[in-house]
């Protein structure tokens, strides 16, 4: 859904952080705090823009049926869809080209994921919406979790929460930043799957989502046989990346 709603999103990112000095071995703590207060001023750049394409494709809509389907996210009335999620592929800000950005990491390098988190913010009242969800989850409490699984080992990748609770009225576009954990796998490669899972905290708010959708920042070349791909959205496919040992 929020990738029918951003069809402009692009891999637009900052430029590299500077060299850092290089004190008692402080470098690499230096690099990483600059990675991730880059990484946060780039999420809060991306969702003013995701949030103005966002609203020109709203009331481009709002002569008939806003659907944004497909989506995973509940609830869904018809074509209503009132509660989404999408993510990103991860994105890093820092370390050597060309892992910027990158589905293959050296361990401890920092690497983000962003998650984007939809609220509906308009009155149908055909499907059952005369009230719209911004209204109805004003004041409440969500839980936002990055979910991973190590594939090389089959082992539950220990998950984060991002716990928040929405502005009354919400919000229609909320985005979260994980930063990913990239220890030394050793000598064979991790390969991690990811997702990002939320849900309203509370009695009686039945709104849900898994993201079934993520953006590529990685385009791919192709060969021979496959053809190439740009940076995009991607649907119903893993969002997979590698940590290696350098």
């Amino acid at each position: 859904m929020l990738g029918e709603l951003t069809m402009s999103m692009t891999t637009d990112r900052p430029s590299r952080p500077g060299p850092e000095a290089s004190v008692n071995g402080t470098a690499k703590v230096a690099e990483e705090l600059d990675a991730v207060s880059i990484a946060d001023r780039w999420a809060a750049d991306y969702a003013e823009r995701l949030r103005a394409a966002t609203q020109e494709r709203l009331a481009a809509r709002s002569g008939g049926a806003n659907s944004l389907l497909p989506a995973i996210g509940a609830p869904i009335v018809g074509p209503y869809v009132a509660f989404d999620i999408a993510m990103t592929s991860p994105l890093q800000f820092g370390g050597p080209p060309p892992y910027q950005p990158s589905k293959v990491i050296a361990a401890g390098e920092p690497a983000f994921i962003f998650a984007f988190l939809f609220v509906n913010p308009t009155v149908d009242v055909g499907n059952g919406f005369a009230v719209p969800p911004t209204v109805q989850l004003s004041g409440r409490e969500y839980r936002m979790r990055l979910e991973q699984v190590n594939l090389s080992t089959v082992a539950n990748v220990p998950g984060q929460t991002k716990p928040g609770t929405f502005s009354s009225p919400a919000d229609f576009l909320t985005v979260e930043t994980f930063k990913l954990a990239t220890p030394d796998p050793g000598a064979n490669p991790a390969l991690i799957e990811a997702n990002v899972t939320v849900d309203v905290v509370g009695f009686a708010q039945p709104y849900a989502a898994f993201a079934t959708t993520f953006f590529d920042f990685d385009g791919d070349p192709g060969s021979l046989f496959v053809p190439p791909e740009t940076p995009g959205w991607r649907r119903d496919l893993p969002n997979r990346y590698l940590v290696y040992s350098e």
